[in-house]
């Protein structure tokens, strides 16, 4: 297990997700929004991940990183730095943006358009809000909400918009259906960001979409690893009263998680993320908060000590119906 997918001696594995951040779970104080993000910069988070779908979190990015390079600009020269020495490298952390969902404010109503023409305008927009020329991950949103005779036209735009330099990388943002498994193997698509896939409540990703990627040299995002907060601050709620959108069984896997928490006296998230930061397959995990307070109790999370061997094999069996 190396450095940067064990031991997390850095937060290089981790990406600030922002959907939460920009008020799809519930309303938002953009303020302070911003400074959680400023927040995360601080702590050494060094990649976000947004999308005009998230609400407002695009802008508040935006204002976040222009902020933070300010504030980070005037300390290098109380310090007595050379002006634009390392300047690149530091005031600019890797940024991912989405094309092919709208902006909207509601996680469960999507208005999607993967026209080439739409997709430009969304993208054009996105970096003039970032404040960049150029994406590091170009994602195209929720392939699975592509209609089939569509997929083509929107694979050769994301293509496009990569040859054109408005994106380094491009990538699946959201699970995707089958259709796609030969344009990941044919090398079109550099990332992969699933969700609810790989978390301390699923493995599925693991033996399949993990599988596929690291063996094509693809680079694998895992996000919600607190799925959709059932793992969080949802758990009491889901079980009392389970969301249409939820398995019934991800409920009794997070019980039976649950109770593997109580007995070897964690938290729910805490064990959920000591679980997932364990995995020693190369992937990178998204984290989600809607405010500072709850990424703080993440990168908590995070630094803690490694899960003991036999905690983590009770989670795998937890996971797999056999505890």
């Amino acid at each position: 297990m190396d450095e940067q997918y064990g031991s997390d001696k850095t937060l290089e594995r981790y990406i600030l997700g922002t959907a939460g951040l920009g008020g799809v779970w519930r309303p938002v104080d953009p303020r302070e929004s911003v400074k959680a993000i400023i927040y995360a910069l601080q702590s050494g988070i060094t990649q976000i991940d947004t999308a005009p779908a998230y609400g407002d979190a695009e802008s508040f990015v935006g204002e976040a990183i222009r902020e933070w390079k300010a504030e980070t600009k005037t300390k290098r020269k109380r310090e007595g730095e050379a002006e634009g020495e390392g300047e690149s490298k530091r005031f600019r952390p890797q940024l991912s943006t989405k094309v092919g969902r709208l902006k909207g404010y509601a996680s469960d109503r999507g208005n999607y358009d993967y026209s080439h023409g739409r997709m430009e305008k969304s993208l054009e927009n996105s970096l003039s809000t970032l404040g960049v020329n150029c994406i590091d991950t170009l994602f195209l949103h929720e392939p699975a909400a592509i209609p089939s005779g569509e997929i083509q036209q929107a694979v050769k735009a994301m293509v496009r918009f990569k040859e054109q330099g408005y994106a380094k990388k491009v990538g699946l943002g959201g699970n995707y259906p089958p259709a796609f498994k030969g344009f990941i193997e044919d090398g079109i698509f550099d990332t992969v960001m699933e969700y609810n896939r790989l978390n301390g409540c699923h493995l599925d990703a693991l033996e399949t979409s993990l599988l596929l990627c690291v063996k094509q040299g693809v680079d694998f995002w895992a996000a919600s690893p607190l799925h959709m907060g059932l793992l969080g601050s949802q758990f009491a709620k889901f079980v009392a009263q389970k969301p249409d959108w939820l398995p019934s069984k991800d409920i009794a896997t997070a019980c039976r998680v649950k109770l593997l928490a109580d007995k070897w006296g964690f938290s729910l998230p805490e064990l959920a993320f000591q679980f997932i930061k364990k995995i020693p397959q190369p992937f990178k995990i998204v984290i989600g908060a809607s405010n500072q307070t709850e990424l703080d109790n993440t990168l908590g999370y995070i630094k803690a000590p490694p899960l003991k061997e036999p905690l983590y094999r009770q989670m795998f069996g937890a996971l797999q119906n056999k505890y």
